[in-house]
């Protein structure tokens, strides 16, 4: 299959840069990839009301569907000691494949039972994915783009899932919500067949311990000694379980206790994706100018739980469109910047940096995993998604909370560590064959 493949061509050649222009096809195609994988998952909640009608069950079942999304997370730590050892290209479609598989059985599903196996195994293809799609990044994304570039990726994101917010609450009046897991499922396909023929394994001097033959367990060890992996994960922990759990069940608590229809509560819920489609590529750009990481991420932890306090408020659909704008601009703002900041941590192997990221999803995952499950049991006790929802405002305060004892890793940070630092920090790689 070699001959016909675009991806043994070679796009450059011996005077360009050392990232060529071609990286712009790789990394096009990663965020095109990450708009189609999380996707479903973003729409559980507006899918969540037809699900339960075709498949007959409880508030306490659609936590654990909740609860799905992240069991991958649960063992991506595990995982990535030995998924840093193989070729992150072909890696990285091997679970897009998984994620099409999974949501083929999904579509399937003839009781609860199968449809939560099928998303739990979708949640590992989208967790353990991230492992070798970290690796590529280091190989095609220069870190000079680091943050911008994961702005493009999550200001892509916000475009997809607010566009689906809108219009799936329209889709499912027409079609079944087993059509819309059909077509992601396509998608994913055709993604799996572009990656084939155009992505190839990039060997840069300064990035060939990106490549297969990573450290694995050595890698473990020099991670778990690192402080700044644990204060990601916990900050990331409050503000993503607060934002995926209140996603999934708003559009449930509007319905059904506020008496806004399934339309308006797509809506207001796609603002608070508008509001992060507003700020992430910004975010990300004007951090990589600043040269600093933190004053993009404390901000958000001072002001959110305000605002999610809010948008439980009995406040009429204007004002909570309103107040979802502004909510989504602080939950994503600080996104680019967590996921830049691992690719800067001083003294460190691309295989350390992709396992580090692996023990940060899970630690933000033990929220995720435990929040639905208890947001759906505590609805079912008390007959109330407001009262479920109410304790989770406070969780976001971990951005702040965490930054307080975070190096900053931004480039002038960085410039301002003493010489003396920087010259241990580049031993200390040198040292171990890195």
């Amino acid at each position: 299959m070699r001959w016909f493949s675009f991806a043994h061509r070679e796009p450059w050649h011996a005077g360009e840069q050392e990232f060529p222009r071609y990286r712009w096809v790789i990394i096009g195609q990663v965020i095109a990839q990450q708009q189609a994988a999380p996707f479903i998952f973003a729409m559980l909640g507006i899918l969540l009301p037809a699900m339960q009608d075709d498949l007959a069950f409880s508030s306490v079942q659609a936590g654990w569907l909740g609860t799905a999304r992240s069991a991958g997370n649960l063992l991506v730590f595990g995982a990535s000691l030995y998924l840093v050892r193989f070729s992150p290209i072909k890696t990285f479609n091997a679970f897009i494949l998984v994620l099409a598989g999974a949501l083929f059985v999904g579509l399937l599903a003839p009781n609860f039972w199968v449809l939560l196996l099928s998303l739990a195994v979708y949640s590992v293809g989208v967790s353990w994915g991230q492992i070798p799609m970290n690796m590529v990044r280091l190989q095609w994304i220069p870190p000079r783009e680091g943050a911008t570039v994961m702005g493009l990726l999550l200001s892509a994101n916000t475009i997809t899932q607010m566009a689906g917010l809108i219009l799936l609450p329209i889709a499912v009046h027409h079609v079944s919500w087993r059509v819309i897991f059909a077509g992601n499922c396509l998608v994913l396909v055709a993604c799996a067949i572009g990656w084939l023929l155009t992505a190839y394994e990039r060997v840069a001097p300064s990035y060939a311990a990106a490549l297969p033959g990573g450290r694995g367990l050595g890698s473990a060890k020099t991670v778990l000694r690192r402080r700044e992996f644990y204060l990601l994960g916990f900050a990331t922990l409050g503000g993503a379980t607060t934002f995926m759990t209140f996603m999934l069940f708003l559009p449930t608590y509007y319905t059904r206790e506020r008496d806004i229809s399934l339309q308006t509560a797509g809506f207001i819920t796609a603002v608070v994706q508008l509001g992060g489609l507003a700020v992430n590529l910004a975010a990300g750009m004007i951090s990589d100018r600043l040269g600093r990481r933190k004053p993009l991420i404390w901000p958000s932890g001072l002001v959110l739980p305000f605002l999610w306090f809010l948008m439980l408020a009995p406040l009429p659909p204007l004002g909570l469109g309103m107040v979802g704008f502004v909510l989504g601009a602080f939950a994503w703002m600080p996104f680019p910047i967590i996921q830049t900041i691992p690719l800067e941590i001083p003294g460190l192997s691309p295989s350390d940096r992709a396992v580090g990221q692996a023990l940060q999803f899970t630690l933000q995952t033990s929220g995720q995993l435990v929040a639905p499950i208890a947001v759906g049991a505590a609805a079912a006790a008390t007959g109330s998604y407001h009262t479920a929802l109410m304790p989770l405002i406070v969780l976001p305060v971990a951005f702040a909370v965490c930054m307080l004892f975070f190096p900053e890793t931004g480039p002038r940070g960085r410039a301002a560590r003493p010489a003396e630092a920087r010259a241990t920090t580049s031993t200390e790689v040198v040292s171990r064959g890195e």
